[in-house]
């Protein structure tokens, strides 16, 4: 809930699509994960602010052995790095079929190109913990899910095919990086009801955030943006409170605006708040994990369920719309490193079932680095996830022929291939149950594979 993208000006390569954004409050930008965080492959791994690390973001030169394709562009890469200008991008592409179940049987293939650029302007100028991030993503293909009938999006990068601006932000360290500020045009998805854990799914039930609040509310993740604001504070190490405020006009997110849709007007606004505990980041010994619990609200208008369209009663609507979550994520089992077994629990509830489409999201799963012996940085992941429609929507469905919607649920099994540092290949299988949640379209079993490459 993959990858994240960046671009703007002079400089630009390409980065994953749906991943988490860099959620770590620090000072120099580096592509790998902070430390205690699970390693996912090189194109779904996401800057990460990290006070003190430099080190060589280039590596090897020869080409099964360095981190991006591309290489180091005849040392210009590294310059460039050593100026505090860090760039990173992917190829990502999911081909998926379903020959089994389904409205009707395909083969569906969808990609991401994405181009990130960051800017530490410490290292640059010499402006204490500030940096400037900026992106795009342009997708192409067909969404398979349209073609099984069902709600979580089987492919990662199924949809909005388009070429658009994503990021456009600044973020500002204060007070020895306990306090962090993010302005600009942002993905509420990346600094909000996310994990490390959930980019490395297929399957947009998770990744890189739990569906169920995309239908419910504007609630924006990569590729859409908005404007808005983050602010993140570590009153202690192991503990972090952040809070947002978003413009709720979803209509700036449509294919034709590309991302550069500057309007500030809209309906409402997407208030978000979070809650965190980090102990194995700061406390030295212990496990790594994630525990978080936040909530978000939209102060737009909602039309209750069954309310004639054109009723401009109270009585069938609703002012403000919100919901809360709690993630937990935890490795129980470390061989060494990050290999291991890492579980993890997700709960969503949007308590209004007279406008929330699915108001409680369940989903849980494990992952292992190195399951395999010899097979260090190969990742075994399994995931359930279950989203429960509302009452009130069943209600006002009564008599229709489409049927009435109950709830959806989906089994995936992955294993992640490491080829190269700059490649990985993810044989995926999913299976879902009741698509749609109506009970009328035939369960489906989805087979495919994601392609990842960092450039």
């Amino acid at each position: 809930m993959v990858a994240s993208v960046r671009m703007l000006g002079v400089i630009a390569t390409l980065l994953l699509g749906t991943a988490v954004r860099a959620q770590e409050d620090g000072a120099t930008p580096t592509p790998v994960p902070a430390a205690g965080q699970p390693v996912a492959p090189p194109s779904r791994q996401q800057f990460e602010w990290v006070s003190g690390i430099v080190g060589d973001l280039v590596g090897p030169a020869t080409l099964l052995e360095r981190p991006y394709m591309t290489g180091d562009w005849g040392g210009l890469r590294t310059r460039l790095n050593k100026w505090g200008i860090y760039t990173n991008g992917a190829y990502v592409t999911d081909i998926l079929g379903n020959p089994i179940g389904g409205e009707v049987q395909k083969v569906r293939y969808a990609h991401d190109v994405g181009l990130d650029l960051a800017i530490d302007f410490e290292r640059m100028l010499g402006w204490t913990g500030s940096r400037f991030q900026v992106s795009m993503s342009s997708r192409a293909g067909n969404d398979l899910s349209s073609d099984i009938g069902n709600v979580f999006t089987v492919a990662e990068v199924c949809c909005e095919f388009a070429t658009r601006l994503v990021t456009l932000a600044w973020e500002q360290s204060l007070l020895e990086q306990r306090l962090s500020i993010r302005i600009g045009r942002l993905s509420t998805g990346d600094d909000f009801l996310t994990s490390p854990l959930y980019v490395l799914f297929v399957n947009s039930d998770f990744d890189a955030n739990p569906f169920s609040p995309l239908l419910n509310t504007p609630y924006f993740a990569y590729p859409d943006a908005t404007w808005g604001a983050r602010v993140r504070g570590r009153p202690v190490r192991p503990l972090y409170l952040a809070a947002g405020v978003y413009n709720a006009n979803s209509d700036i997110t449509r294919n034709s605006a590309h991302g550069v849709d500057m309007t500030f007007d809209g309906p409402g606004v997407l208030l978000t708040f979070e809650a965190g505990y980090e102990p194995a980041h700061h406390i030295k010994g212990m496990l790594p994990g994630h525990y978080k619990v936040g909530g978000y609200y939209d102060t737009s208008r909602y039309r209750r369920f069954g309310a004639p369209p054109d009723s401009d009663l109270p009585s069938d609507a609703e002012h403000g719309n919100g919901g809360y979550y709690f993630l937990a994520d935890q490795m129980v089992f470390r061989e060494q490193g990050t290999q291991g077994l890492w579980p993890f629990l997700t709960v969503v509830v949007a308590p209004n079932q007279a406008i929330n489409t699915m108001p409680l999201f369940l989903g849980g799963g494990l992952t292992y680095q190195g399951l395999l012996p010899g097979r260090d940085a190969d990742v075994a992941l399994l995931g359930l996830a279950y989203g429960g429609f509302s009452r009130d929507l069943r209600r006002s469905q009564a008599g229709s022929p489409t049927g009435q919607q109950d709830f959806e649920m989906v089994l995936e099994w992955a294993y992640i291939i490491q080829i190269t540092p700059w490649l990985n290949v993810q044989p995926d299988f999913q299976f879902i149950l009741k698509p749609g949640g109506t009970g009328k379209i035939p369960d489906a079993l989805v087979v495919g594979a994601q392609i990842a490459v960092s450039l």
